[in-house]
């Protein structure tokens, strides 16, 4: 059995809103996906698979190693053969339908990817201070997404300051973290060297502060980037009347972490055909994802409001992972 599993950290150079769908009453009209525990935002794992899987497809058929739209693409009249198709062999592809909902004599059969993603748990956020912006995190995300520590949650209304960090606190033993002041603790946590080698950019590892979980979770939502927006009435040029209307995003900043493991089981990648005059063909498919998907994501964005300076992710491969 061939089974891989790859960690990826993504930095948000855009707020990010990942939406759920609908509107909702409370402090705001469009609201952002949470952990249904926690409270604290992330990024499905169908968001990603969609996005990648797209990304995939326009970057791999503009280096032409392959030359049509996926037959798992509605509309497409190519018969699915998945040797012939790296996108369909690692996303899966269903069958196609007329405007029956029938199956048609094209592709009538469908087939799962080797791909699997995971939610993109948040890592770290950005929470401003009065002697500037740190990245607040837990001793449980720590532990799960970089493998670093005991996991065992911090203690109290404390925080604490991981070995190496530059973090300057209002006192030798308080810190504002927004308008909360908290007495800093006496327990153990990862160091900076220790984050920065997992794959962490020096720029954030270096302004890590580690708080419980519960704290984590209530300065995240008190820190979430609030717009508001206005339906513009197209023959006046005006404010539409109750056009108004407000909507969440995760703070410019945020570091998730997000796994992709590749079971291929039955060892088809090999099988997979692949243009070798164009490029060379990457070891497995998360490799593929990491050549020629990533990029659109950095580029392009995901999510909601791309349009409107939302959605960009940068990703970065842990090591260890």
């Amino acid at each position: 059995m061939r089974w891989i599993s790859k960690k990826f950290s993504a930095v948000a150079l855009d707020p990010v809103h990942i939406g759920t769908g609908g509107e909702r009453l409370g402090r705001v009209d469009l609201s952002v996906v949470r952990e249904p525990v926690t409270k604290v935002p992330k990024i499905p794992g169908t968001t990603l698979s969609g996005a990648m899987k797209f990304f995939l497809d326009l970057k791999l058929r503009d280096k032409n190693i392959k030359h049509d739209i996926c037959a798992s693409t509605r509309g497409s009249s190519r018969q699915h053969n998945w040797a012939e198709c790296p996108v369909c062999f690692a996303f899966g592809y269903t069958p196609q339908l007329d405007k029956k909902g029938a199956k048609t004599k094209i592709n009538p059969q469908s087939a799962q990817g080797v791909l699997q993603f995971t939610d993109a748990s948040l890592l770290a956020y950005p929470i401003p201070t009065i002697t500037g912006p740190v990245w607040l995190t837990t001793k449980t995300r720590v532990k799960e997404i970089l493998g670093l520590g005991d996991g065992i949650d911090a203690p109290g209304e404390s925080w604490l300051m991981p070995e190496g960090s530059v973090v300057n606190p209002l006192t030798e033993t308080r810190l504002n973290l927004g308008w909360v002041l908290l007495d800093k603790g006496d327990s153990d946590c990862p160091a900076v060297s220790e984050i920065t080698a997992s794959g962490i950019d020096e720029k954030y590892g270096k302004n890590f502060i580690v708080v419980a979980e519960w704290i984590f979770s209530y300065l995240v939502n008190n820190n979430m980037e609030i717009r508001t927006s206005v339906v513009i009435d197209p023959e006046t040029g005006a404010a539409a009347s109750q056009g108004l209307f407000t909507y969440e995003a995760v703070a410019r900043g945020a570091i998730f972490g997000v796994e992709i493991i590749e079971n291929d089981f039955m060892q088809g990648w090999q099988k997979v055909d692949w243009n070798t005059g164009i490029a060379p063909k990457p070891g497995d498919t998360i490799d593929m994802i990491s050549d020629y998907a990533l990029d659109g994501i950095k580029s392009v964005g995901l999510g909601g409001m791309t349009t409107r300076g939302f959605g960009r992710l940068a990703f970065t491969e842990l090591n260890g992972s």
